[in-house]
């Protein structure tokens, strides 16, 4: 699928350091939507790399496969990126290897050849492989043949990716309990280069755990949703997005002051998270704070140049300021980026009332 236009996109799983509202808003520009649910109107259903630890060990994430609609398309998550141009473009290279070719110079069957592809193991395209493709395949085989688990290395393989590295590159070795570490100048170390720690036979699965507190929050129930992300946040104290997801599930049991503060710690460990600041901005509007609310929402404008709802908000709260000058250009942005919105008639009508009253402002000087 080389554009969006009109798709109806199921996203399995989250994408790291990229929320649902922002994906969102991205998918207004070709009319696509975000479907909430699998249903039969999907038309592109997205794997996102948080479910590769559950990946054919949870019977859930198998069912969610086994239930897209049959003439739907399955997108990869940096395959998505890119259709989004978020992602750089694959680079150019021969590729003239098939799916039998791969098989038979990796010794990996077909069908895990498709997993290894729809985590970005692998990149063909059209069905067709490079030679970079056919050495990570080798270092699965390698790795499988050392007893780690095929879910394992491709939990390791999206580490590594989110690194800038890839499976082939790194040298890696299977450790207890089939544990992939890296071996580095003698020493054993983690994936991402600190000392290898004895944790047992027990490894809490950070992912899982948010994927979880996620569906929890689909579902309204946000008490467990707060739990796991407080046990999420604890074990990744610097991950903006679970600060701000806990917020949200905080500010769904109407405990606003503790929801700011984990909005507030989401914008310190990422500044620039723009739905933290449109919630920060929210919340200081009901606070009758007007001047932080505007400058929350031209900071998260800064952030999300095409966040649609803050310049709907900051438009009305400069107007209701009789502000005009300045409301008029996010009227302008709002209809910009969401002409078919309902919102995007009351912007139509304050932006003209905007333009009258700029105009008689500037008769009058001449005056």
């Amino acid at each position: 699928m080389s554009d969006l236009n009109g798709a109806s996109v199921y996203i399995l799983g989250r994408f790291g350091g990229l929320s649902r509202h922002r994906i969102r808003g991205m998918l207004r520009g070709s009319a696509a939507r975000l479907a909430p649910r699998l249903t039969g109107g999907v038309n592109l259903a997205v794997v996102g790399h948080s479910t590769a630890n559950t990946l054919l060990s949870s019977s859930r994430v198998m069912d969610v496969m086994e239930a897209v609609p049959s003439g739907a398309e399955l997108m990869s998550e940096v395959a998505f990126q890119r259709v989004l141009g978020l992602a750089p473009p694959l680079p150019d290279e021969p590729r003239t290897l098939s799916v039998d070719d791969m098989a038979r110079l990796s010794g990996i069957e077909a069908d895990l050849l498709f997993w290894l592809a729809l985590y970005d193991v692998i990149e063909p395209v059209n069905d067709q492989y490079a030679w970079r493709d056919l050495v990570s395949a080798r270092e699965v085989a390698r790795l499988l043949d050392a007893g780690a688990g095929f879910v394992a290395i491709i939990s390791a393989a999206v580490t590594l990716r989110r690194m800038g590295e890839r499976l082939c590159e790194a040298r890696l070795m299977v450790g207890p309990h089939g544990r992939i570490l890296r071996a580095m100048d003698g020493e054993v170390l983690e994936l991402d280069g600190q000392y290898a720690l004895d944790l047992g036979d027990r490894e809490i699965d950070i992912e899982s755990l948010l994927m979880r507190a996620e569906e929890a929050e689909m579902e309204e129930d946000f008490d467990y949703a707060e739990r796991l992300y407080r046990i999420a946040l604890k074990l990744d104290p610097l991950n903006p997005l679970t600060a701000f997801n806990l917020g949200n599930a905080v500010d769904a049991q109407e405990r606003k002051t503790e929801a700011r503060h984990f909005w507030h710690l989401a914008l310190e460990i990422d500044p620039w998270l723009p739905e933290a600041c449109f919630n920060l901005a929210l919340a200081a509007e009901e606070a009758k704070d007007y001047a932080g609310a505007v400058a929350l929402y031209r900071r998260a404008l800064a952030a999300d140049g095409d966040y649609a709802d803050a310049a709907y908000n900051l438009g009305m709260l400069l107007y209701e300021q009789e502000r005009y000058a300045e409301a008029l250009p996010m009227w302008e942005r709002f209809i910009r980026l969401d002409p078919n919105a309902r919102e995007a008639i009351i912007a139509r009508r304050h932006a003209a009332e905007c333009r009258l009253r700029a105009r008689m402002a500037g008769a009058g000087r001449t005056a």
